[in-house]
């Protein structure tokens, strides 16, 4: 065998260049910046039972840790029923109309108009979920699916998680539907429909006796009611009290009320002993507390005031008031009736 004559550190040095500039003339294929993905992202609220028929979201429901790299993208994959088949295509195939913000609602709109300049119409899928975060919307327009409301066995939905680093699918997330409830409170069983009452009761009751006993009032009764046969264009909400003999009661016996404040509604008139505005529903329009709202912001709160001389002659301060929401656009009534007694407006 011939023999080189190549010096042994000659060659090693050669060596180590040749082998230097391949790593170098190379092509890397590993990524610069690859994101994280930790196997313990996941939603921790996995159990949804929203009302058909209403907006709702459901906010911060997805567990995350410093281990995965934000933002993270969400996507529903599918839907399926009780059964197993999937009803994707007809869920979240399909986009309806709805009202997006555009600017922050702040309870100081003085029109109609200025609160419809702050929102604009966009299409989205009845169920929706939020690209970045997770949250999952689900918007009035489900009352269009066609789906199964409870005691059905419900739904499940199986969302991917991902970002640049990796995906993994989060599957068997529960659906169950309630029936819809036009109004809270309701004295309709959310999942049987069932009315327990044909009435509610008011949220507060302060001071107001009774004309013919002179006795502090209790029973007074609520009904939420929606004219149907109003095909009047636009919504407005009628505030009205009957006594104790189904008589109208005129409202502005009620003279403490201030009713500008009455409700965030608009173009407020009297007629016939009842007060009506014209509003735009849902009513909160958001859940922000105003001096239209109670104080978590999720109801309208409603407060009928009078005064009168109660006996040895000191002030007393009545008040009649109901916490309420209503869902769904049209004209609606909220009825006050006294029962066994008549309130007393006159002083003693």
């Amino acid at each position: 065998m011939k023999k080189s004559n190549i010096p042994f550190r000659s060659l090693f040095l050669v060596l180590c260049a040749n082998v230097t500039v391949g790593f170098f003339a190379c092509e890397s294929y590993v990524p610069d910046d690859l994101d994280a993905l930790s196997d313990d992202v996941q939603y921790s609220t996995t159990e949804f039972s929203p009302y058909v028929g209403r907006t709702i979201s459901f906010n911060d429901i997805v567990a995350t840790s410093n281990k995965s790299t934000l933002p993270l993208s969400f996507e529903i994959l599918d839907i399926q029923n009780a059964d197993g088949e999937s009803v994707g295509e007809n869920v979240l195939g399909k986009k309806y109309p709805v009202k997006i913000w555009k600017e922050a609602y702040t309870g100081e709109e003085k029109s109609i108009e200025e609160i419809e300049a702050k929102q604009k119409i966009e299409y989205r899928p009845a169920i929706e979920i939020q690209k970045n975060s997770g949250n999952l919307v689900f918007w009035n327009t489900t009352s269009l699916l066609g789906l199964q409301t409870v005691p059905y066995e419900g739904y499940t939905m199986d969302v991917a998680i991902g970002n640049t680093g990796g995906r993994k699918i989060q599957r068997g997330l529960k659906l169950s539907l309630l029936k819809p409830r036009a109004y809270e409170p309701s004295q309709y069983n959310a999942s049987t429909g069932l009315a327990a009452n044909a009435y509610l009761w008011p949220s507060r009751i302060e001071n107001i006796y009774g004309s013919r006993t002179g006795n502090f009032i209790y029973d007074v009764r609520v009904y939420i009611n929606k004219d149907v046969e109003n095909t009047s264009p636009g919504s407005s909400l009628t505030v009205s009290i009957l006594d104790s003999l189904n008589q109208t009661i005129d409202i502005q016996m009620f003279k403490e009320t201030k009713w500008e404040q009455l409700i965030h509604g608009f173009n407020h008139r009297f007629e016939n002993g009842k007060v009506i505005y014209d509003v735009l529903y849902p009513m909160p329009l958001v859940a922000y507390p105003s001096k239209y709202t109670d104080a978590t912001g999720t109801m309208a709160a409603i407060n009928l005031r009078y005064n009168r001389i109660g006996r040895g002659g000191y002030l007393t301060q009545a008040s009649l008031g109901f916490d309420f929401a209503i869902y769904e656009e049209g004209h609606w009534e909220i009825q006050f009736r006294f029962y066994g007694e008549t309130p007393k407006f006159e002083n003693e």
